[in-house]
């Protein structure tokens, strides 16, 4: 409703934080992941996951990590047919820094980028709450 209000734009799509298999929910309600899940599917909602993880959530801070953990998975997805879907956040300027070589790798690789719609692969993770 904010995002109608306050800038026109109707909202289709989400991601839960950490993910529709974060554990983190179980200690505070159990289920309530799948509940979430099918609950925002009912109210027309589509919600994404990842298959490609950058590793700026932790696990690195360096732009060269960043961009080797993306393209790596991104090849790998490739050689079976699978189109990635890519987490990797906006506020970290070690992994932005990393955006305009991915952009680069993937272009001279033949890969293609395109935003994410309710139409889109979803590349769901197993709901564990």
């Amino acid at each position: 409703d904010r995002l109608r209000a306050d800038f026109g734009y109707e909202a289709t799509i989400l991601r839960f934080p950490g993910g529709s298999s974060n554990t983190v929910s179980r200690q505070y309600s159990v289920g309530i992941m799948s509940r979430l899940a099918q609950r925002v599917q009912k109210e027309g909602f589509t919600y994404f996951d990842w298959n490609v993880s950058s590793g700026d959530a932790g696990e690195t801070s360096s732009s060269d990590v960043v961009f080797n953990n993306v393209t790596s998975q991104v090849a790998a997805n490739s050689q079976y047919g699978k189109p990635s879907v890519v987490l990797q956040h906006d506020i970290k300027d070690f992994s932005v820094n990393a955006v305009e070589r991915i952009i680069q790798w993937g272009l001279e690789n033949g890969y293609s980028f395109k935003p994410l719609t309710e139409y889109s692969f979803t590349a769901h993770h197993g709901i564990a709450n």
